[in-house]
């Protein structure tokens, strides 16, 4: 008896996930433009949208989250573009701190990166002394056990908006819809917030549209163009600050 062949989805699935093993290198050339960040806009925005599509025709009233595979999204990019002597691990846990991205260099932990859809735990406790005692302790910690130096560090977001109003403030000129400068207080100066609404179900519509039952087709032409004026942090940038990472290390 054969199976079915109705169900395309884990054949498809495969091949998604097949498609994170890196068959190339992007020239470094590159890091001096924002191809990349465009780019990674346009992936998780086509995803997003399709997500969206799949809420309408399955009649799914909770979209999924993108988290786990916006993780990935960063490690394939990080991927294709350290050189051969980096290398990346994901979850490696060290004693009880379990970042999502540790990277090595000839062997040796260099750089920590925590990727984040939401603050979440990290939220500040507005009533304590030191509203973000937990994101100072975590910080710490991560560079007690992979022996790395606090500068090292970082957290990226995927979008500003996620994490409130006070929080996207910080990283986003709403009025004149451009990235301000970057700040210098902790926690936010360590905090890489990507992008400004890079998901088409929320993009504005007209009044009439009901985004629960309809969607709007995009191109990768709009979306793409769409990203350049969408981007808060460089991903080129980040790249650059890891390869400069080293200038942090004690000798």
């Amino acid at each position: 008896m054969k199976p079915l062949k109705i169900f395309k989805g884990s054949e498809l699935y495969s091949q998604l996930l097949d498609s994170f093993t890196i068959n190339e290198k992007i020239n470094v050339d590159l890091l001096k433009s924002n191809r990349i960040s465009k780019t990674i806009f346009l992936d998780l925005a086509k995803m997003k949208h399709a997500d969206w599509r799949m809420k309408v025709k399955f009649n799914r009233h909770r979209r999924h989250t993108i988290s786990e595979f916006f993780q990935d999204i960063i490690v394939f990019y990080l991927n294709a573009c350290l050189p051969d002597n980096f290398e990346i691990e994901l979850e490696k846990k060290i004693n009880k701190t379990q970042p999502d991205i540790a990277i090595k260099k000839n062997g040796k932990y260099i750089f920590i990166i925590e990727v984040k859809t939401t603050i979440g735990y990290e939220r500040p406790d507005k009533n304590s002394s030191d509203p973000y005692k937990n994101f100072r302790n975590r910080v710490r910690d991560l560079a007690n056990n992979f022996k790395v130096p606090k500068e090292n560090i970082i957290y990226i977001f995927e979008d500003h908006g996620n994490a409130g109003k006070e929080f996207s403030e910080k990283f986003w000129d709403r009025k004149n819809h451009k990235p301000k400068l970057p700040p210098t207080d902790f926690p936010f100066s360590i905090i890489k917030p990507l992008f400004n609404e890079d998901d088409p179900y929320y993009w504005k519509h007209e009044k009439s549209f009901n985004r629960q039952i309809n969607y709007i087709p995009y191109d990768e032409e709009t979306i793409f163009r769409l990203a350049e004026s969408n981007i808060v942090t460089k991903f080129e940038d980040i790249i650059n600050q890891i390869l400069n990472s080293e200038n942090n290390l004690k000798l």
